[in-house]
């Protein structure tokens, strides 16, 4: 494109009186000086620097006249003014200088203010954008022709740019991208980007969307587009507008849009898109970028799909403690377990478990660290774990829960009037909550039967008997039931709870089976039940499962049982 310079006529103000020899000297100059002009206007920079030197350089004797000398002067000023702008426009390195050795000799020199912008625009040329600054504003905006103008602010505006100063450089962008100039397309584009900045998304979309086909900036708008749809939410037109451009031109930033197409995919819960999608931005991305989000919706993406290896592999990366990598941690602690890793997925539970930016991820990270630190045999961490979850969230819809797990716990440790004192109050309880409860009480049971408390020992094995979760356990309850009985001398009772004892198909699977016959035997003949306590001790040595010592004490008690009876030929054929 052409630049259009200021041409300055300068006329003979002589007079037509005036002689040829008194004239000539100016008539020669102001040839050179047009013929500069010309060249100059027509890009041709080292003829028209030629042109402007012979100008400079002539020296004639004063004329009489005054203004022809005036004008003689003025030529000169002019032609040092032009070399300095064909200086600077064939980036010669004494462009500046010369401009600054005609401002600092010419200071009244109409071009002068026009000289701060050239000098400007040599800083600019550089891209010493404080300096450009410094010499654009001693520019008069209103000595630039319309063009000039429009370069200037533009140039201005783009100084601010670099510097920062978006504030002094939005409206000067916005100015010229009104005008219809070569700068037009540029400032609309940095404009749009200050907006961008700023969060004014709207009016950045509407400025970015204008540079629709514009091929110095289609590898580059295209990104900020996508990004304001991804802001708004808009997810279909992220996608229908991003892969298409992506396809078209070899994007500036494409992993970044390739990213915010994998995110609206997920957004949509399309895990297979959005797992492709990722998985192309990691392989473009030569940054590394270490953005949680992305890598969070990368593992969960692939968790989704059953890529639960990949998917541990892609969340371990996970850096920064933030929501993503709490909501990361809980989906590594799951994909592990789908691996049978309980060891990998505990420490994850731990990790996303100490982060309280989302309470809920928090509540069922540390419950399922606690339940694999009980089925991992950590049981003091485990205890420890669930009584600061108690603690922490005394309010929690999985209160009830965390209260089953801690008896549970204490089920294991031996604690059983602790687990009984913590299970006992629960409403409602889950089928969990009861198992435990029938465990706890049934142990606790055992303990105050081992030390004859019998009383206490019947009213444990009669509460976990309420509960029969446990087959076997439920059996074993009824048994020691009968035996407490039996202590506490309530022997119709013990014969009567033994025979439910021995009825229970899971009673078969214990251990004191056959030795309830014998227990029973021992409560039917304290009852005075004889025929029954016969009956009994005999199933009792007829079975399996007895030793010697209680053999005998059996075979001695059947004899007895007969020998009440009066059946004295058995009682002696025992005795014997």
């Amino acid at each position: 494109m052409q630049k259009k310079f200021l041409l300055v006529p300068l006329f003979l103000v002589g007079g037509i009186t005036a002689s040829f020899a008194q004239i000539s000297p100016l008539v020669t100059l102001n040839k050179n000086y047009q013929t500069g002009l010309e060249l100059l206007q027509n890009e041709k920079y080292v003829a028209a620097s030629q042109q402007f030197k012979i100008v400079e350089q002539t020296r004639n004797k004063a004329s009489k006249q005054k203004e022809s000398n005036a004008e003689l002067s003025l030529i000169r000023e002019n032609a040092k003014f032009y070399t300095a702008v064909c200086a600077l426009e064939l980036g010669n390195d004494d462009a500046e200088n010369l401009f600054l050795d005609f401002i600092r000799e010419y200071p009244l020199n109409p071009n002068t203010k026009l000289a701060y912008f050239h000098v400007g625009k040599s800083y600019f040329a550089q891209k010493n954008y404080t300096k450009a600054l410094e010499w654009f504003e001693k520019t008069e905006p209103s000595s630039l022709s319309g063009k000039q103008r429009v370069e200037y602010q533009f140039k201005q505006g783009y100084a601010y740019f670099q510097l920062k100063n978006y504030e002094k450089a939005e409206p000067l962008f916005e100015a010229v991208k009104k005008e219809d100039t070569q700068f037009k397309e540029s400032a609309t584009y940095y404009f749009a980007y200050i907006n961008y900045l700023n969060k004014e998304y709207k009016t950045a979309l509407s400025n970015f969307e204008k540079l629709k086909g514009s091929p110095t900036y289609e590898a580059s708008y295209p990104y900020y587009i996508t990004s304001m749809y991804y802001l708004d939410e808009r997810y279909d037109d992220v996608i229908d507008y991003a892969i298409p451009a992506m396809a078209k031109t070899k994007q500036e930033f494409e992993p970044e849009m390739l990213s915010l197409v994998a995110a609206s995919y997920f957004a949509k819960s399309e895990f297979k898109n959005a797992e492709k999608y990722f998985a192309e931005f990691y392989a473009k991305d030569k940054n590394q970028t270490k953005n949680n989000l992305f890598i969070y919706q990368y593992g969960y993406s692939l968790f989704q799909n059953g890529k639960y290896k990949e998917s541990v592999a892609a969340l371990e990366k996970l850096n920064t403690d933030d929501v993503y990598l709490q909501n990361g941690m809980y989906t590594l602690g799951k994909a592990a377990l789908k691996l049978n890793n309980k060891e990998k997925a505990r420490s994850a539970f731990f990790r996303a478990s100490r982060i309280d930016l989302d309470k809920v991820i928090q509540e069922e990270a540390w419950l399922s660290y606690t339940r694999l630190s009980y089925e991992l045999d950590f049981n003091a961490q485990a205890l420890e774990s669930v009584q600061g979850f108690i603690k922490q969230f005394p309010t929690s819809k999985k209160i009830t829960e965390a209260r089953v797990l801690q008896g549970e716990i204490l089920l294991t440790s031996k604690n059983y009037q602790t687990a009984i004192d913590i299970l006992e109050p629960l409403q409602n309880k889950t089928p969990e909550a009861k198992e435990a409860y029938q465990k706890a009480t049934y142990f606790r049971g055992l303990e105050y039967y081992n030390e004859r408390a019998f009383p206490n020992a019947l009213s444990m094995f009669l509460r976990s008997g309420n509960f029969p979760e446990d087959k076997e356990i439920h059996a074993l309850s009824i048994y020691w039931m009968a035996e407490s009985m039996y202590e506490l001398r309530k022997f119709g009772e013990a014969v009567k709870t033994f025979e439910k004892f021995l009825t229970m198909p899971a009673a078969q699977k214990t251990e004191v089976y056959n030795f309830a016959n014998y227990a029973l035997g021992y409560a039917a003949f304290e009852d005075e039940k004889y025929t029954k306590a016969a009956n009994y001790f005999e199933k009792f040595l007829n079975g399996n499962d007895k030793d010697a010592k209680t053999v005998t004490d059996a075979t001695i008690r059947l004899a007895d049982s007969y020998f009440v009876n009066k059946n004295y030929r058995d009682a002696m054929a025992y005795y014997n």
